[in-house]
């Protein structure tokens, strides 16, 4: 009898258990994303080709007031890039995605010193709440115009170009019903008017544990717009070899949402990784072969496989430095240049948001061989002197 009641326990404390963990990752929202993970998401795997790594960093880049910050990036990134070149004699990128409603001149001034001297792009960002159509709408003119009269976001075709990354993550109003600060974003159309805007792609997700995260996970893919239905990039057509965009189609870029199977810190299930450089978890070169392994790439060209992680950079406090300026992604880099840029398996660009988005568009077109070569093939480079700008008749 007692063995019978130990039995009855055992089955029920693994059912209480089972239930615990499946509750909790419904309440992540893991079920949005998991179908697409587990049936459409090829892991990475060497190849006996040699693959082009194209290694891009976004960054939700939010220093508010501070000045403090605003220096230890122009020095501390400066002492970070310069160590690191890629197979193209290019310094580590970075792309700042700098916070229209939190505008400061002095704070973009000091972004296009940076990108003048060749270590990165300006691009746009945004968090807002309870608008219209019309109110975003202004909000966006108004914000781009500002960047524009620091020297950001100036094409040499004279047009607007830009990409972007959605505050809260809440794109096309994509966290409806969900309150955000008792506030919600209220536009259902936001993607017609980003592409009215110039606005070439979204770099938003993944959005861990968000109703926002699309239900494709590590794609490259194109969505369009709902204007009766909230969050119209949940699904679309991904990125191929001989892919033709149509004029209403909008590119969402994803970059890694893995699962770490050799990392349990949550106890009750792996850690699931979505490339965030963050002082929670170390930057390393594990991290970076997960990354890997998400296997974001264009379909018919495997070869190029974009690692595209993402940070909130300003957010330098409880170690946060050391994972996104200091010591550990630097070691990270020094790793992954000696593993994964020998010329013979693998080559390392570091590249902007611009340029990766210009790749996708040449693997698109048929194109191939080294990426480097296509940088600028659709988005020309911004120019960030205004001294030295000259418009396109």
């Amino acid at each position: 009898m007692k063995i019978k009641y130990i039995i009855y326990v055992a089955i029920l404390g693994f059912i209480l258990s089972t239930s615990f963990v499946i509750f909790k990752l419904y309440k992540g929202n893991v079920f949005i994303w998991l179908p697409d993970y587990i049936t459409n998401s090829p892991s990475f795997e060497k190849s006996s080709e040699l693959t082009d790594i194209i290694f891009v960093v976004v960054d939700h880049w939010e220093p508010g007031k501070s000045e403090e910050i605003v220096n230890q990036w122009m020095s501390g990134y400066r002492k970070l890039a310069d160590k690191h070149i890629d197979s193209d004699g290019k310094k580590l990128q970075h792309t700042w995605y700098y916070p229209l409603e939190q505008f400061r001149g002095y704070q973009v001034d000091s972004l296009v010193t940076l990108c003048n001297e060749g270590y990165g792009d300006v691009e746009v960002h945004l968090h807002h709440k309870n608008d219209n159509s019309e109110s975003l709408k202004e909000k966006f003119i108004n914000g781009i115009d500002s960047l524009q009269n620091h020297n950001a976001l100036i094409s040499p075709d004279g047009k607007t170009h830009f990409s972007f990354i959605h505050g809260n993550w809440s794109l096309d109003n994509s966290r409806e019903g969900e309150y955000i600060d008792n506030d919600l974003c209220g536009v259902n159309n936001e993607i017609s008017i980003l592409m009215e805007l110039g606005c070439y792609a979204d770099f938003t997700f993944p959005a861990m544990g968000q109703t926002a995260q699309p239900s494709l996970v590590n794609k490259i893919y194109y969505c369009k717009d709902d204007p009766d239905q909230p969050k119209s990039y949940d699904d679309g057509t991904i990125s191929y070899v001989g892919y033709e965009q149509d004029h209403d189609e909008f590119m969402i870029f994803e970059g890694p949402y893995v699962i770490d199977w050799s990392d349990w810190q949550f106890k009750t299930h792996p850690t699931f990784d979505d490339g965030n450089l963050y002082w929670e978890i170390e930057t390393n070169l594990n991290r970076f072969e997960n990354w890997l392994k998400a296997n974001v790439h264009v379909k018919g060209q495997p070869e190029w496989v974009f690692v595209r992680p993402f940070t909130h950079g300003a957010n330098l406090k409880n170690g946060g430095y050391d994972n996104i300026l200091g010591e550990n992604i630097d070691e990270m880099l020094i790793n992954i240049e000696k593993n994964y840029n020998d010329g013979i398996n693998y080559r390392l660009h570091y590249m902007t948001a611009r340029e990766a988005y210009n790749c996708v568009k040449a693997a698109e077109a048929g194109l191939d061989g080294n990426p480097n070569k296509y940088r600028n093939f659709v988005i020309k480079p911004y120019l960030y002197n205004q001294d030295s700008l000259k418009l396109e008749d």
